[in-house]
């Protein structure tokens, strides 16, 4: 497979779903002997199957807290990935709250089943390092109402990435994130509210300067963001910050190579 990173959802809360503008499908990270799926929310089963992506090649499955619309479409995902339990096959990396009962008022929606099906199940912890076919997978701690809720880093040979996850803003996102050339973003709120998980504008503008990776791409957007034109937001944050902002939509795709200084240097040095 050639390298792409495939946006099946960008719905941050209950509110967008329920206007039916977006799903919440999560992304899909491909590479030539790998295929992760962060966070499949409702709609992704459905999204992959229109993006043409072959479910039964999923190497991986993550999941990075217990909501619903990180966690809804995992079930119908393993069906098809191990042709309806039959075939235990990839991973399923989640954190504590999606896999065990840990809060009576929240239980975990990734059901044992699901959990035995796939050929092994990692729990996601601070500073977990999991290696799947040439990939590095790493844990970042974040603040959400979550306490075991995770962002992540993906390092191949060929790319970096990091994925904030649904957190508020904190200094130590800064060195999570320092050596990342792509950062995704999920962008929940207009403004800070300090009861709500998630980054607002002004939180993702200071973590994009703070981190200057290559390319920043938003996505999880909160029903605040989208009353706004979020083209301008973005032009606004290439303005303020000098990286290259993208808002995801539904179908979106890139190939993350071309964003990816180390390679760049490896090919003009002749390696």
């Amino acid at each position: 497979m050639q390298a792409q990173i495939i946006f099946l959802g960008t719905a941050g809360d209950s509110f967008v779903l329920s206007k039916q503008d977006r799903v919440a499908g999560g992304f899909i990270v491909q590479t030539e002997n790998a295929q992760l799926h962060i966070n499949p929310g409702p709609g992704a089963f459905l999204a992959a199957a229109l993006a043409k992506i072959q479910i039964q090649k999923t190497t991986a499955v993550i999941v990075t807290d217990n909501t619903f619309i990180h966690t809804h479409d995992v079930p119908a995902l393993i069906e098809a990935m191990t042709l309806g339990t039959f075939d235990a096959k990839g991973l399923l990396l989640a954190p504590k709250s999606a896999l065990e009962e840990i809060d009576p008022k929240n239980p975990p929606r990734i059901q044992k089943r699901y959990q035995e099906a796939v050929e092994k199940t990692i729990m996601l912890q601070e500073e977990t390092r999991v290696e799947c076919n040439e990939i590095q997978i790493q844990t970042v701690k974040i603040k959400n109402s979550d306490p075991t809720a995770v962002g992540i880093k993906i390092i191949t040979k060929d790319f970096s990435l990091g994925y904030t996850g649904k957190t508020k803003y904190t200094a130590k996102l800064k060195d999570a994130f320092n050596d990342v050339e792509i950062m995704i973003m999920e962008l929940s709120l207009l403004t800070e509210e300090k009861k709500e998980d998630g980054l607002c504008l002004e939180e993702v503008k200071k973590l994009i300067e703070e981190i200057k990776p290559q390319l920043a791409v938003l996505t999880g957007f909160g029903i605040s963001i989208m009353k706004e034109d979020i083209l301008e937001l973005t032009r606004a944050l290439y303005k303020q910050t000098g990286v290259q902002v993208i808002a995801a939509k539904e179908g979106f795709s890139f190939d993350p190579t071309n964003y990816a200084v180390k390679l760049r240097q490896k090919r003009l040095n002749g390696f």
